[in-house]
């Protein structure tokens, strides 16, 4: 029986990743987070927070062959942005130092996100996993540098044990909860006056099955995980029958102040990425990992917006 241990079950992306890996006959599942799940499992679940000493327990306790870390992404609404930015980094730093202790993991897949890479006027139009971005855009961003940092000393350290990161672009779909997605929601939606960044996205469900399908798969590395295809901010809003109100910088600024006092806080990634747009390169995806996502970009949009059924795409 495979032993799968999955970080941030408490997420509708980790709960769904927990309620698709117990599905399989020969797999035994155990979930921690320290919010409650959003979806039902049946898999024992522990809340302890990442950073707590007994975790470490818990998973040598556990004896997991898989650690499938979901925390990477952005999970700020669900906890707050200060306990987001402790799971993130010193949360994970006590949870790698517990992974080398355990000497029954051979997998470690880890969850990031695209921000990684900051977005401004002088970067690529297209990045690829070696790219290196410039700049602050935001503490978001600093942290999964130093969550892939913490990823690839331990690889250095542990060369038994695989280390697979998938660094994903925007998740967009009817059940995660995130800045992006309510962003888009907007009846009306304000943008940067001058720019119309292009963008990639991911399904909800296709990242979820990136996930499980790195499970399978294990190969060291980082991936870029998006959507194929790749659409106008201005496009988008249009698939979606929203409004656009282009604005001046200042007035933008004025009007993403006034999103976080409607409980709508955009991230400084995400900002910049709507000035300057956001495209990966995912050949690594498909070549070494073997992935496709099902859904292109566009249907991704599509089915996010609620335009159409995500399961009726071929």
């Amino acid at each position: 029986m495979r032993r799968i241990l999955v970080t941030g079950a408490g997420t509708w992306t980790g709960g769904r990743l927990v309620q698709r890996l117990e599905g399989r006959p020969d797999v035994q599942v155990r979930a921690v987070d320290e919010v409650e799940p959003r979806l039902s499992f049946s898999s024992p679940f522990r809340r302890v927070g990442l950073d707590r000493p007994e975790l470490a327990g818990y998973l040598l306790e556990s004896a997991p062959e898989t650690v499938i870390h979901v925390l990477g992404i952005d999970r700020g609404r669900a906890v707050g942005r200060a306990r987001a930015h402790e799971e993130l980094v010193l949360g994970a730093q006590a949870f790698f130092g517990a992974i080398g202790r355990c000497d029954t993991i051979r997998h470690v897949v880890v969850a990031s996100d695209v921000a990684v890479y900051g977005s401004g006027p002088r970067h690529p139009s297209v990045f690829g996993e070696e790219a290196t971005g410039h700049g602050g855009q935001g503490r978001y961003r600093r942290d999964l540098l130093d969550l892939e940092q913490f990823v690839a000393e331990m690889a250095e350290h542990l060369p038994t044990v695989t280390f697979t990161v998938l660094r994903f672009a925007g998740l967009f779909g009817p059940n995660v909860d995130n800045p992006l997605g309510r962003y888009l929601r907007l009846a009306v939606v304000p943008t940067l006056l001058g720019f119309d960044p292009r963008f990639q996205v991911v399904h909800d469900e296709d990242a979820v099955g990136a996930l499980a399908h790195a499970v399978d798969h294990p190969v060291p590395g980082t991936f870029n995980v998006a959507a194929p295809g790749q659409l106008y901010l201005s496009r988008i809003l249009r698939l979606g029958r929203r409004i656009p109100q282009p604005l001046p910088r200042r007035a933008f600024e004025a009007a993403v102040r006034g999103l976080a006092r409607r409980d709508l806080t955009l991230p400084t990634h995400l900002v910049g990425q709507l000035r300057y747009g956001m495209v990966v390169d995912t050949t690594r995806m498909r070549r070494d990992l073997e992935f496709a996502p099902r859904l292109t970009t566009r249907n991704a949009v599509l089915a996010g917006y609620g335009r159409i059924e995500a399961e009726a795409v071929t």
